[in-house]
C-alpha cells in the first residue's frame, strides 16, 4: 500500500501544472457551447451530428448508397456524394409520402424479402414471390416481377413522356431511390421542368407499384381473383399524375404560401406539352381547374386523394 502510495505521488509530482485562465480571459476560453446563447435548433442539431458520427454506417445501407450512385452516375455523367443523396431526400419536387417511401429503400427497411426468411410459417413464405417464385427485394418488386402493376406502370409512365423525352432512360432501383438526383435533358442543357417532371413520374410510379403490391400480398393474401386489372392500374395511375398537377396549382398560391409558394413558370414548365386543355383554357392554365392529363378523371381512391 505505501509502494502505491509513493508511486501515485511521483506521478503526481511529473505532471504538467493546470493551465492558469485569467478571470478577464475565462469567458472567450470555455469549452464547448454556451448556454446562455444556445437556441434548442442549434443544440438538437449538435447533438444529431454527435450521435450521427458515433453510429456505424449499416452494411445495406452502404450497398444501396453505391446503387445509387452508380445509377446517377450513369445518367447524369456524374456520382453524387453520400450527402448529397441524403440531402435529396429533403427535395419539394417529391411528394413527403415518397420521401419516406425512398428513405426506408435507401436503409432497406421495408419489411420484405429476407426479413421473413428466418420466421417460422406462415410468416416465411412472404419472403418469396409467389408469381416469380423468388425471393422478393425492391428491385424484383419495382420491375423484375411479372405482376401486372410492376410491367404496365412503367409502360404508362414511358408513353406519358414520349411527347418529352426523346428515349425513356433504363431504370433500376437505384434510379428509382436516387429519384431526386436524375437530370435529364433533351438538347444537351439540362431543362428544369423537364427534369422535374421525370423526377416525379419516377419516383410517384414506383411508389404506386409499392402500393399496389402491398394490397396484393397483403390486404388480399395474394388472391389471384383480386389483383387489379390493368384498366383499374391505368386509372390509378392517371388519377396520381391528376393529384400531382392540382397539387402543383395548389402550391403556387403566393397568398397562403408566401415566400414558399412554388413559381408559376416552374409548374407550366413542367407540365407543358402532358395536358388535355380545352379551347377556352389560356395557356396559364393554373387558375383553371379541371385541367387533368386524360384519364383517370374519376374521383381518386382514398390513398390516392
Amino acid at each position: 500500500m505505501e509502494e502505491t502510495t509513493r508511486k501515485a505521488r511521483a506521478v503526481t509530482g511529473n505532471a504538467r501544472p493546470r493551465r492558469r485562465v485569467t478571470p478577464d480571459v475565462e469567458p472567450f476560453d470555455t469549452p464547448g457551447a454556451s448556454l446562455c446563447g444556445i437556441t434548442q435548433k442549434t443544440a438538437h442539431t449538435i447533438i444529431r451530428h454527435i450521435k450521427a458520427t458515433e453510429t456505424p454506417a449499416r452494411r445495406r445501407t452502404k450497398q444501396n448508397i453505391r446503387r445509387v450512385k452508380a445509377a446517377v452516375e450513369r445518367q447524369n455523367g456524374e456520382a453524387p456524394t453520400e450527402d448529397e443523396i441524403w440531402r435529396a431526400l429533403k427535395s419539394r419536387d417529391i411528394a413527403r409520402n415518397v420521401r419516406n417511401f425512398l428513405w426506408k429503400g435507401i436503409h432497406s427497411g421495408h419489411k420484405i424479402g429476407n426479413y421473413f426468411t428466418g420466421m417460422p410459417a406462415p410468416w416465411c413464405e412472404y419472403a418469396i414471390c409467389p408469381m416469380c417464385n423468388t425471393t422478393e427485394d425492391l428491385q424484383h418488386i419495382l420491375f423484375d416481377c411479372t405482376s401486372n402493376e410492376a410491367t404496365n406502370v412503367w409502360n404508362l409512365a414511358s408513353d406519358f413522356m414520349a411527347n418529352r423525352t426523346d428515349q425513356w432512360p433504363p431504370l433500376d432501383v437505384g434510379s428509382v431511390l436516387g429519384g431526386p438526383l436524375l437530370q435529364f435533358s433533351n438538347d444537351g442543357g439540362q431543362q428544369r421542368g423537364l427534369t422535374r417532371v421525370m423526377r416525379i413520374v419516377i419516383t410517384e410510379s414506383a411508389f404506386l407499384i409499392w402500393k399496389i403490391r402491398c394490397e396484393r400480398r397483403i390486404e388480399h393474401e395474394d388472391d389471384a381473383d383480386a389483383a387489379p386489372s390493368v384498366e383499374e392500374i391505368t386509372g390509378r395511375w392517371y388519377a396520381m399524375i391528376n393529384s400531382r398537377v392540382a397539387h402543383d396549382r395548389h402550391l403556387t398560391n403566393k397568398r397562403r404560401y408566401r415566400r414558399k409558394a412554388l413559381d408559376e413558370n416552374l409548374v407550366l414548365d413542367t407540365w407543358d406539352g402532358l395536358l388535355e386543355l380545352p379551347e377556352n383554357v389560356p395557356a396559364n392554365w393554373i387558375r383553371h381547374p379541371g385541367v387533368l392529363v386524360g384519364r383517370g378523371t374519376t374521383r381518386p381512391r382514398g390513398r390516392e386523394r
